[in-house]
């Protein structure tokens, strides 16, 4: 088997994966086959998004072709697929392989109908036209809930707000006043997650209550629940005493803080975080925890990039990429031995977001390398043999929080080196005024549950929020927060 290709999806008889790890041969197969030349090959390649195509193998690693999506229609969620091979297929080996994409089209696209299949050998090509019926709307019952944004609201609670791109979005009314608008950001179809935004009119004030019953909010989370979005959360800062009592009267059961997530002014706080899945209830008897303020101007430290190099006492070494050249470290090397400790699924922590990268080498503009290269430190042996990564995932509060992933090869793992590393990790990040940092832990990660509960405290557990192997798992949420911190005089609000 090539040793570039990376197993995403299996049947009974083939492997469907990484798609650049055999796409010269998949020009060939494509030329040969429809006996076209090279830039229409390069046309049809073009057709297909790079994240959804991948290249088809039998269990021994021999090449079969090459299956994707050929052309997709994000609004209506219907797409066609075009699948390319070398030899006639039996017809149950040839569903096989559609009923395992189809499925994880839906799964990360939300893609319901296939609405075309274009299926190509040497000897035929068969196009398979399906007739879509399209869904009926979902209509919501609370009539102040009206669907949609006008650019004249929107541009109003824009001057108090920074509003991402909604998704699903609705105004709230009441009294035949704008009072809010609502909306669904950072909605990842794979995961069948999405983060809930209310933006409201700050004229209000503490009347906001009065304004705004929770049974409005309850009614726009089961609308997005019905079409298929199952785990819905929120964030507030711990000093919203207004948001936070509007929660208490949701059904959204609050699940953790972040702590020292999110800046009130020149302070710093612990953000509280609310979720939501179908037929919860909210639960009885959970205390919000104090919010603990303090003054972001006790973590400055004049230091403001992260080392270059940091030797471990153990004979590895974490190293920044942007460094390779000067070290002269060997990208194509490193590079290698990272898609090698990917392979092992079961013992690698895949980092979020990661698994868009499995159907290609890593080449392209989504490739393996180039998520390697913005790695904040790769873990290299005295050989500089790879060994790991760990990395900052996004920033929060302005950057005073972090969060962070971590992978060790599977076969360094249980000798204390993930221990190393993440502490080192924790003291860079601290030594720059980093005030915590945090880790999401998918459920079935058994390793870094481990490791995570030796370094770090648990602050909460997101339900049901992230979809792999036909499951939605939990995430488990870990923090460890700056010792100077420890030595202020912050005050509870």
């Amino acid at each position: 088997m090539n040793e570039d290709f990376i197993t995403k999806l299996e049947t009974n008889k083939y492997l469907i994966g990484s798609f650049d790890a055999y796409i010269e041969t998949t020009k060939q197969l494509i030329k040969n086959n429809s006996n076209i030349t090279d830039e229409e090959v390069e046309t049809i390649l073009k057709g297909m998004p790079t994240a959804y195509r991948a290249a088809i193998t039998n269990k021994d690693g021999e090449y079969l072709g090459y299956i994707g999506l050929y052309n997709v229609d994000a609004k209506n969620n219907v797409s066609s697929i075009r699948f390319e091979v070398n030899k006639d297929l039996e017809k149950n080996d040839k569903t096989e392989i559609l009923n395992e994409f189809s499925r994880y089209l839906q799964d990360s696209l939300n893609i319901t109908e296939i609405q075309e299949i274009i299926y190509t050998t040497k000897s035929q090509t068969e196009i398979e036209k399906k007739e879509i019926v399209p869904s009926s709307n979902i209509i919501i019952s609370n009539e102040l809930l009206i669907p949609g944004i006008s650019e004249a609201d929107l541009e109003k609670f824009s001057q108090d707000y920074s509003i991402p791109r909604l998704q699903f979005p609705f105004t709230i009314k009441n009294k035949d006043r704008v009072i809010g608008i609502i909306g669904l950001s950072n909605l990842i179809w794979s995961n069948k997650r999405a983060n809930l935004n209310i933006f409201l009119d700050k004229s209000l004030g503490s009347d906001i209550a009065n304004a705004l019953s929770g049974y409005i909010i309850d009614d726009y989370i089961n609308y997005v629940h019905s079409s298929n979005i199952h785990n819905i959360t929120l964030s507030v800062n711990g000093s919203n005493k207004d948001m936070l009592d509007l929660l208490s009267r949701t059904n959204m059961n609050y699940y953790g803080s972040i702590p020292y997530g999110a800046i009130s002014d020149d302070n710093i706080e612990s953000n509280m975080m609310f979720q939501h899945i179908p037929n919860m209830k909210k639960n009885s008897g959970i205390l919000i925890p104090d919010n603990n303020l303090i003054p972001t101007s006790i973590l400055d430290t004049g230091k403001k990039e992260l080392r270059e190099k940091i030797e471990l006492n153990n004979g590895f070494k974490m190293i920044r990429p942007s460094s390779f050249e000067k070290e002269n470290i060997d990208l194509n090397k490193v590079l290698q031995g990272h898609i090698k400790a990917m392979q092992n699924r079961d013992g690698f922590a895949i980092p979020l977001g990661e698994d868009k990268y499995f159907l290609q080498k890593g080449n392209g503009n989504y490739g393996i390398s180039k998520a390697l290269m913005n790695y904040s430190y790769i873990v290299l042996d005295n050989n500089d043999n790879y060994a790991g990564y760990i990395n900052i995932l996004r920033s929060n509060a302005n950057g005073k929080n972090v969060e962070v992933e971590i992978g060790i090869d599977p076969a360094l793992q249980h000798n204390g080196l993930g221990t190393t590393v993440i502490n080192k990790f924790y003291d860079e990040l601290f030594s720059t005024g980093v005030a915590s940092v945090t880790s999401a832990v998918f459920e079935f990660n058994n390793p870094s549950i481990k490791l995570h509960e030796k370094v770090a405290e648990l602050n909460g557990i997101r339900l049901e929020s992230y979809y792999v192997n036909g499951k939605l798992w939990d995430m488990n949420f870990y923090s460890k927060v700056n010792s100077a911190i420890g030595d202020s005089n912050g005050k509870h609000l």
